[in-house]
Parts: structure tokens; C-alpha cells; sequence
């Protein structure tokens, strides 16, 4: 199809937004119409706040005039759910981002124990690795290079003579690992233990790539609550993460269909990993304190907005079964 024969949809005004969520049968009793007018043009988009409505339920067919339209929402459940989903995203950056400091120091920690390395012998390996690669070349390389002049870099680049038509080497690991991304990070490590036949850290490779689209979606300030229902990932969970969610509590059918659930896998998978992975108390007790806070106060002071949808409430109890088992706060709150 020609891009010159494709109907583009009109841009909606904000005094059409509201008429148009109406035809939907989605409500203002809770929040006026005038109130929605006022949010959306002061605190969020559109797009953003109705994103939510994907879980909520529509009358199913036949239902005369109500087809196809929303059996039971209000403005006010997508705005609230809108404030929850900023919450939750700051909770998961600091998570994923402490959980990207620990990783680079259990990879120094297991470098300090091989006595075949230096500090520089494994990063020149996987430099040359990448600048000679035949399906990806100099990925990581045109990475760091993006980063020469950045005022945050300078220290470490000040140190060496960075030429962009040659290979980077001697760049000690404790620098390297402060200069590549997250996502690098992680593939760095799949390949330091392979070349130092590390097996047992594997699976923990499997579960960071998870974690890293988790910190993509969160830093670029994406939805993370809008789609809960999707069932968008069929892979089979690892190990660890299917016993930390049976010593949970979280029977076999439910953790099933949640974790087919992409956004709903990243999360469990943070969960699990940060208390592995990182090793300070009290980052920890702080991160548990945040989770306590949000779970069982913020997430449910409006409960009586989502009596009726199954699949919040499912969702909600998935949670917090594992915060009951794992960020132990002993609270007897719940939506149900």
C-alpha cells in the first residue's frame, strides 16, 4: 500500500477527547468531564492515560448497541491507573539500575579469583571480537565512540588515544564496564563466562536479557500497566524463576499465564534478580520499604474502581504473593 492512499486518523482536540471516550461507554461519575479536560491538558496525554482501557473489558457479542464497547470503566480508573504505572516505573529503574551496578561488581569479583586475568586480557578478547565481527562490526566500538566528549566520560577517555578507523585495546575492566550500556554489560558477561567456562552464571545471563527490556521500556518512560492481558511471550521460563515463584506461592496454572505476559516476566524477573544479585542491606531494605509502600498502600487506595476486573485483581494478587514471600513486610492489606 502507498503511503499517499492510507486515510490518516484526525487529530483529536481535547474538547473533542471526551465526546469521543463517551462513545466508548467510558464514564466521568468519578471525575467530571471537565476535570478529564483539565488532566489531559495539564498532566498527561491522550495516548498515554487511555492506553490503560486495553484492560478493561467490552460487552462481548451479541449485545445490541453495546457492542464492542466498555462494560465498566471510568475516566477516573485510567487516571488512576496512570499515577500507579509512574510508580511502578520508578521502582523498576531503581531496580534494574542497582541491579546493573551489582552486575558489574560480581563480574569484578569473579575476574579477582582467575588468575589468568589481568583486568585487560578478557575486554581486548572481546574487543577484538566486535571490531573484526562479520555480522555486527565495531557494535560495541561505534557505542563507546558515541560517548567520546560526553563530560561524563572524559576522565577515562582523557587516558587513552581513541582513533575511530582502529581497534580499542588496554582499557582496564574496572573503566570498561563504567562506559558500555546495560544491555552490553550483559552481553559482555554471557562472554566472559564462556571463555572462563563459568556455567553456573548462565541462567543468570537468560534472566538480565529480560531485565534489560525492562530498563529500556522504564528509561524511555513507557507504559508498563497497559497491556496485561497480551500474552506475547511462550518461552519457557527459567528454572529459578519457576522455583522462586512455587516457594512463593504462585501455583502452576497462574504463574503460567502470567509469565506469558512480557511485561509481567521482566518485572518478576527484576524482582528475583535484585535480591540475588545485589549485596548491600540497606539498598535493599530501602528498595523493600519502596515496594511495601506502593503495593500495599498506593496500588489499593482506590480497590473499590477495579472490584469487577479479573485481570487486575489476578494480577495484583500475582505480586503480591511474591513481595509477601521476598520483600517481607507483614501486611494483611489486599484489593481482594
Amino acid at each position: 500500500m502507498k503511503l499517499d492512499t492510507i486515510e490518516l486518523k484526525p487529530i483529536l482536540k481535547i474538547k473533542e477527547l471526551v465526546p469521543y471516550l463517551k462513545s466508548k461507554n467510558i464514564k466521568f461519575e468519578i471525575m467530571s468531564e471537565k476535570e478529564a479536560e483539565e488532566y489531559l491538558r495539564k498532566n498527561n496525554n491522550y495516548y498515554n492515560i487511555t492506553a490503560y482501557k486495553n484492560n478493561f473489558s467490552k460487552y462481548p457479542s451479541p449485545a445490541g448497541k453495546y457492542e464492542g464497547l466498555y462494560q465498566d470503566l471510568d475516566f477516573a480508573y485510567l487516571k488512576d491507573l496512570a499515577i500507579i504505572d509512574y510508580r511502578v516505573r520508578l521502582l523498576f529503574f531503581k531496580i534494574t539500575i542497582d541491579i546493573e551496578h551489582y552486575l558489574k561488581i560480581r563480574i569484578l569479583n569473579l575476574i579477582d579469583n582467575i588468575d589468568l586475568e589481568d583486568g585487560y586480557r578478557i575486554v581486548n578478547m572481546y574487543l577484538e571480537k566486535d571490531f573484526y565481527n562479520e555480522e555486527n562490526p565495531r557494535k560495541i566500538h561505534n557505542s563507546i565512540f558515541k560517548k567520546v566528549g560526553s563530560d561524563n566520560y572524559n576522565k577515562i577517555f582523557s587516558d587513552y588515544y581513541v582513533d575511530k578507523d582502529k581497534k580499542l585495546e588496554n582499557i582496564p575492566i574496572w573503566e570498561f564496564l563504567e562506559i558500555i550500556t546495560f544491555g552490553d554489560l550483559v552481553r559482555f558477561y554471557e562472554f566472559f563466562i564462556k571463555e572462563y567456562k563459568i556455567e553456573k552464571e548462565m541462567t543468570n545471563v537468560y534472566i538480565l536479557r529480560e531485565i534489560v527490556k525492562l530498563r529500556n521500556a522504564v528509561a524511555h518512560n513507557n507504559c508498563l500497566l497497559s497491556d496485561l492481558n497480551k500474552k506475547d511471550n511462550h518461552n519457557k521460563p527459567e528454572f529459578r524463576i519457576v522455583n522462586y515463584l512455587i516457594d512463593s506461592g504462585v501455583r502452576r496454572d497462574f504463574r503460567s499465564n502470567k509469565l506469558k505476559n512480557s511485561r509481567i516476566r521482566q518485572m518478576t524477573y527484576a524482582l528475583y534478580m535484585f535480591n540475588e544479585i545485589v549485596t548491600s542491606e540497606g539498598i535493599k531494605e530501602n528498595v523493600t520499604k519502596e515496594i511495601n509502600e506502593l503495593f500495599l498502600e498506593r496500588i489499593i487506595r482506590h480497590k473499590e474502581y477495579y472490584i469487577n476486573n479479573k485481570l487486575l485483581i489476578t494480577t495484583y494478587i500475582y505480586f503480591k504473593k511474591i513481595i509477601d514471600k521476598n520483600y517481607n513486610k507483614n501486611d494483611k492489606n489486599s484489593l481482594t
